[in-house]
């Protein structure tokens, strides 16, 4: 028996000691695959790593333990058994590891962070159509604000970070860093590193926000950072993907609500004209209403027979602002030709197009053609399409990712357009225990084609290249192509329709129609198409990175990085304008030019990190050195009269000059450096109390003077984890985190400060020639510029920031901030004496601002089953900037209405390009603790009943008191008299809460999410409305607000909002929007402005992965095809898109580019 019992035992031992192969798939809660899980067996060297499909095989004895884990979920260990397959779940982990998140040098638990810092995915950025990456940050991070001034595809969005720091929005801008490398916007050109970036590359988007996160960048950093991290290989088997997305681009559904039918404009016209005989004075702001001028009957007749000839004389009449536009055929109509020349009109007798009894349209008359939309004509459907291949993969060494991508985005407009090829390639390995190394390298090429514009400007403005005043502005009643008397449609030998270029190229009983855009002859006229065919500004973009890197671990608990960048952004921006219907159209000259430009930077950085923990006390610190300097260099040059029409190459310009032949040449460079050294500590004690202190110290070569040139700046930060405390432990199955957290810093902004801006600069050159056209130079001369400005110091933001982070049953979770910073030392053009300086007005740093607010981001899980995953996050902000602090020279105003004296300020016109300038009106009143951001214009206070023409609000004062002798000082009247308006205060521009929400479903292989922005409160002025769209003084050639239609004054309608129209009225109360008649030079009233408020449906995309068996059946990982829309609907007031501006739209022309939907279909396929 003993025998028996010992051979037994042994025979178990052999077997349990006997090494079996265990396989199966790790998967995550929600039933997914993980990729990457670590396989390990217990007390031995035995590991692998699961594969793409979550799938492992490993070696083990039975009975052994198998541990399996992965970041952010719970581990799990398994003993071997008698089945070779194991199936693991890992659920996930709030309070284990927890996600690791990118900081200034380095990489952070979340949970160990005393800063604030908000993260967004690749899954959140990839499912967007966007050309750049800032367009992925609205209504995603809270506190964010991203702006930009047109939707040209592929111009970066501006983004702000927790409101304006600076008296400038162009001092304002956020940092963005690269895989540890800054880029900033302000260099030459704009490196703009966000558009060279294809989104597919990159793995997250971290914001750094309050000084503790942002205090290591230094200077840099005061704006807060944006930190994009790209992708790296990860272990498994090599994988390979394949990604196509191919839509359609369409204009923006929001559209101002403008008059567009020739009716309404005709029957405009003539009560425009009724009017204006009938009740129009020769007195200033007042009518003849009560005391008409002619009967009824005489001004009805008057206002039919002379539609097309009223010019405000009853007696000598010519070509009105109708342009002698005729679309109908009046039966028993005799026109009687009126004026001369270009001004040749006609009066209309015995019948008429508008029935003087009615004031409508004759029923008997017929239409011959409808006007040609040149919507129709500019506004298209474009094929976008974008490709990425990847290959990535790791060893137990070595990670590799490597990526190609192409991206053709064309605008809804034909000369507008962006292309993007880019190729990365990030490699990293670990060349012995203690050493690593990587190099992340890219390549981007960008063509970026734009609606043409002035040689020295990005936005054309109000000139007749930008496709939006032929659309929105002006002549309404303007057909495209050519008719015949019956209205048909005429063509050329070739079969072409014949577009109307200029005067007298069309038809009309009345006379000679005048075009879309001026055109009194074969020389000053425009063809708009052609126009688009022919002109060319497009700016072409190569951006080269290279980013390497050592690191090395030695003495057990120190790591040394050595990393150092070069980056080179070069390009062309090439200019054509043809001959005719150009730029340059009457002289037919036509134009070429080019600027070529350079920009070098080299980073380098350098680290030591320390970290060691004794029992529950954690220590780590890390010390290092960075320095910066670029280098941007230009070359610019023009020239004009062209030979041949449509031949773009310099050989074909003379441009003369002074009987010269050649054209001047101009160009630059600039050279910028930065050096910083830096440390900071961290304390955790049993995961419970934080400590956090940074110190950075940088030197720029903005400040001549030793004891300006260094600032130092600093943070301190802390928080407390009170889930972790053992009185806690009885709510842990519902509290699953609850952490507090605070800091305070100083951080620096040298960003509002010219580059030689502390140094004496001269300037030298040629005073001429001895002869025209020679190249001998008459003499030489050296000129002195402005005196430098050394007493300019940094900008100084003070920050403190409170939190809460909390998870609530491992399901909802948040964050809510709430934060203060203070900008002393603020950087503002203080007027000085111009006898003693020679100038009006000096930087200094005499301001200061006060910007305070809060924010919260809010999630929850609402269903997390394997099969069934649906969650839900919405997140928001509010801040207020408010001025504490000015000089007295610049607080020159004062009045009843206010308390305390107040000044003026103009817009502040910065693009998101980063150029600047600034309006002559004022936009804003500014007082100490006011709103930055308050708006003014003259209020419109309805219609004078007894008149008809609008009334505006005027403040009583001593001075004009006289002119309203029952009002005492300091009392609001109404007036006609808009000389006498006076600029209230309409409300900050600043909304009350902005966000976004966001919401994904997945249920087995389908998925499903949709993500939204919004803004609530604020103001926003519109030039389009301000200028155009109520102006009746342009009724007939400009496209008016339909408001207007039934809604203006006269007898039948005495309550309507708007004032009688009146035609050419002698006293010119027609415009009652402007008039440059308002004081203070701001010429609108609050008419034009309107609520900021909006909510955009950002994208929304349905998904459906093929299931895996089939994948493994024809040998691929994976397949996945989507739709997706983009931008496609955005509610919001009058057509006006308040994420134009983040100031209260002063920067953002009348003739805005509307930006851009899409629809698209795509596929993703893994290898």
């Amino acid at each position: 028996m003993f025998l028996v019992l010992c051979i037994t035992a042994l025979s178990m031992t052999l077997v349990q000691a006997q090494e079996r192969t265990y396989s199966g798939v790790v998967k995550g809660s929600d039933g997914q695959p993980i990729i990457g899980a670590s396989v390990e067996v217990v007390g031995t060297t035995v590991g692998t790593s699961t594969g793409l499909d979550g799938d492992y095989t490993i070696k083990a004895n039975q009975g052994s333990k198998i541990k399996y884990s992965f970041l952010g979920t719970k581990s799990v260990t398994v003993t071997a058994g008698g089945s070779t397959t194991i199936n693991v779940t890992l659920e996930d982990d709030a309070t284990a590891l927890d996600e690791v998140v990118v900081q200034a040098f380095g990489t952070i638990k979340k949970k160990d962070l005393t800063g604030s810092i908000s993260t967004i995915d690749s899954k959140l950025i990839s499912s967007q159509s966007n050309s750049t990456l800032s367009n992925a940050l609205e209504g995603a991070i809270p506190g964010i604000q991203v702006s930009s001034v047109d939707g040209q595809p592929g111009l970066d969005m501006g983004i702000r970070v927790r409101g304006i720091g600076s008296a400038s929005q162009s001092n304002a801008n956020a940092l963005i860093v690269v895989d540890g490398v800054p880029y900033a916007n302000t260099y030459g050109y704009g490196k703009n590193v966000l558009s060279t970036m294809n989104p597919k590359d990159v793995e997250s988007i971290t914001v750094l926000k309050d000084a503790a996160s942002t205090a290591l960048w230094g200077s840099r950093g005061a704006n807060g950072v944006i930190m994009v991290t790209t992708k790296r290989g990860q272990q498994g088997k090599a994988k390979i993907t394949f990604e196509g997305k191919w839509g359609i681009n369409m204009i923006a559904d929001n559209q101002p609500n403008l008059i567009r039918g020739v009716e309404d404009n005709y029957e405009m016209m003539w009560e425009g004209i009724y009017n204006s005989v009938r009740y129009g004075s020769k007195e200033l702001y007042t009518t003849n209403f009560s005391n008409p001028n002619m009967s009824h009957e005489d001004a009805a007749l008057f206002a039919s027979q002379h539609l097309f000839d009223y010019n405000g004389s009853t007696t000598l009449f010519a070509r009105n602002t109708l342009g002698n536009w005729m679309y109908y055929d009046v039966p028993g109509a005799n026109y009687v030709t009126t004026g001369t020349g270009t001004n040749t009109s006609a009066t209309m007798m015995d019948a008429y197009l508008i029935d003087p009894a009615t004031g409508r349209i004759n029923a008997n008359a017929r239409k011959l053609w409808n006007v040609d939309d040149w919507r129709d004509l500019v506004y298209k459907r474009q094929f976008r399409q974008e490709y990425t291949v990847t290959a990535s993969g790791a060893t137990d060494k070595t990670d590799y990712f490597l990526s190609a991508g192409y991206m053709s985005d064309p605008s809804y407009i034909d000369n507008s357009h962006f292309n993007r090829y880019s190729v990365r390639s990030n490699i990293n390995t670990q060349v012995t225990k203690w050493l690593k190394a990587g190099l992340n390298m890219s390549y981007s090429r960008r063509s970026t084609q734009m609606q043409n514009g002035r040689y020295s400007s990005r936005n054309p403005g109000a000139m007749v290249q930008n496709v939006f005043t032929w659309t929105n502005i002006y002549n309404p009643l303007a057909s495209i192509y050519q008719r015949d008397a019956q209205g048909n449609m005429m063509y050329d030998e070739e079969g072409n329709k014949q577009v109307i270029h200029y005067y007298d190229q069309q038809y009309s009983p009345v006379g000679p129609v005048v075009p879309k855009w001026g055109g009194t002859s074969k020389t000053t006229g425009y063809d708009l198409q052609y126009q688009m065919d022919n002109s060319k500004t497009e700016y072409i973009q190569n951006d080269i990175s290279t980013i390497g890197y050592v690191e090395a671990k030695f003495l057990k608990d120190f790591t040394f990085n050595a990393r150092m960048s070069y980056d080179q952004s070069y390009g062309m921006r090439y200019i054509y304008l043809p001959k005719k219907w150009g730029e340059s159209a009457g002289t037919e000259q036509g134009m070429m030019g080019r600027n070529y430009h350079q920009t070098n930077t080299i980073n380098a950085q350098q680290t030591l990190n320390w970290g060691h923990d004794y029992g529950k006390h954690h220590v780590d610190a890390i010390i290092g050195h960075e320095f910066d300097w670029m280098n941007s260099q230009n070359l610019n040059y023009k020239s004009s009269l062209s030979l041949i029409d449509g031949f773009d190459t310099f050989a074909n310009f003379i441009y003369l000059n002074n009987g010269g032949t050649f054209s001047g040449v101009g160009g630059g460079e600039d050279q910028e450096a930065l050096e910083g050294y830096f440390g900071r500590a961290n304390y955790i004690y049993d995961n419970k109390y934080y400590l956090t202190a940074s110190l950075r110290t940088d030197g720029s070569s903005k400040f001549k003077e030793m004891d300006k040139r260094w600032g130092v700046f600093w943070s301190v930060g802390g928080a407390w984890r009170i889930s972790a405390e053992n009185w806690m432990q009885s709510a842990s199955s519902w509290l699953t985190d609850l952490k507090i957290r605070a800091d305070y810093g100083v951080i620096g902004n040298q960003s509002g400060i010219g580059r030689y801006g502390g140094y004496q600069t001269w300037s030298y050159g040629a005073t001429g020639y001895t002869t025209p056209g020679s190249y001998a130079p008459k003499g030489w001369k050296l000129t002195q510029n402005a005196a430098p400005n050394t007493a300019l110091t940094w900008e100084k933001r003070k920050t403190v920031d409170v939190g809460l982070d909390f998870r609530l049953w491992d399901r909802f979770y948040g964050t809510l901030d709430w934060y203060q910073t203070n900008t002393t030392d603020l950087l503002l053009a203080a007027p000085i004496s111009y006898a003693m300086s020679g100038q009006n007005s000096l930087l200094q740093n005499v301001g200061e601002l006060r910007t305070r607010g809060f924010e919260f981001d809010l999630g929850v899980d609402i269903i997390k089953t394997p099969d069934i995953l649906w969650s839900f996050a919405v997140n928001g902000a509010h801040y207020k900037v408010k001025m504490m602090k000015a000089p007295e020279s610049m607080i020159n105003q004062e009045d009843a209405l206010h308390s305390q004296k107040w000044w003026y300020a103009t817009a502040d016109a910065w693009n998101a390009t980063g150029g600047t300038g600034s309006g002559s009106a004022a936009a804003y009143r500014r007082w100490i603790g006011g709103d930055y951001y308050n708006i003014i214009a003259a209020k419109y206070m309805g219609v004078d009943k007894t008149t008809g023409l609008p009334l505006f609000g005027a403040l009583v004062t001593e001075s004009n008191q006289s002119k309203f002798p029952n009002a005492k000082v300091g009392e609001v009247v109404a007036t006609t008299d808009y000389s006498e308006a006076y600029m209230f205060d309409l409300g900050d521009a600043t909304p009350d809460l902005m966000g976004g929400f966001s919401t994904s479903f997945r249920w087995k292989d389908l998925d499903f999410s949709a993500q939204f922005a919004f803004q609530i409160g604020g103001k926003f002025f519109s030039h389009l409305y301000g200028d155009y769209a109520y102006d009746v003084s342009g009724m007939g050639n400009r496209n008016l607000s339909q408001e207007l239609l039934g809604n203006t004054f006269n007898a039948e309608n005495t309550n309507a909002k708007f004032p009688m129209l009146m035609k050419y009225s002698p006293n010119g109360s027609n415009t009652y929007l402007g008039g440059n008649r308002v004081s203070s030079g701001n010429t609108y009233t609050d008419l034009a402005v309107f609520s900021a408020s909006y909510l955009s449906v950002k994208n929304i995309t349905v998904g459906y992965s093929f299931p895996q068996k089939w994948m493994d059946k024809i040998g691929i990982g994976g397949i996945r095809v989507y739709a997706s829309l983009d931008n496609m609907w955005l509610f919001c007031k009058n057509g006006i898109d308040p994420r134009n501006s983040i100031t209260g739209g002063f920067d953002i022309g009348p003739m805005v580019y509307p930006m851009m939907r899409s629809c698209s279909l795509g596929v993703n396929v893994t290898f």
